[in-house]
């Protein structure tokens, strides 16, 4: 296939990237899910000071204290329901990885509605509290869509 004349070249390099990313992602969501299925009956608020600890990293700092006071309530009932969404996100961020990797028209399909859908939850999330996390997070997002969008529509045009 041949890029369209005045069309910059395009080599995919980019796309292989977002496919590792999204791989690392579905590994650590898997292992979230993991963790939280066959661990239903852990102290999480724990675990994260201790883990912050381990890391050198003062469990007092302000991000570890919200982690801790974020999941200090949470029951085994709610660690089932989290360990079940995560191992279906991890499914979906694997598959987009796996498609991408093999420069899958469906994988970059996949990638972009599903990243579409959740810009909208990561920009109220931003109302909440703005981080340069977050707002990384949402700047990446929106510029792998941007990107994905324009290989699809510029592959239909070849």
């Amino acid at each position: 296939m041949h890029a369209r004349a005045g069309a910059p070249p395009d080599s995919g390099r980019l796309v292989r990237w977002i496919a590792v990313e999204r791989g690392f992602r579905a590994l650590v969501l898997a292992g979230v899910g993991i963790a939280l299925l066959t661990h239903p009956h852990t102290d999480w608020a724990s675990e994260i000071s201790h883990l912050a600890r381990r890391l050198g990293l003062d469990p007092n700092g302000n991000w570890i204290r919200k982690a801790t006071a974020a999941v200090k309530h949470v029951g085994p009932r709610e660690d089932t329901l989290f360990g079940v969404v995560a191992l279906a996100y991890a499914a979906l961020e694997g598959a987009e990885a796996y498609g991408l990797w093999r420069r899958r028209r469906w994988g970059e399909w996949l990638t972009v509605v599903a990243t579409s859908l959740l810009i909208g939850p990561e920009v109220w999330a931003l109302t909440k509290s703005v981080t340069p996390l977050k707002l990384g997070g949402l700047i990446a997002n929106i510029l792998i869509v941007a990107y994905l969008v324009w290989r699809l529509l510029n592959r239909s045009r070849r």
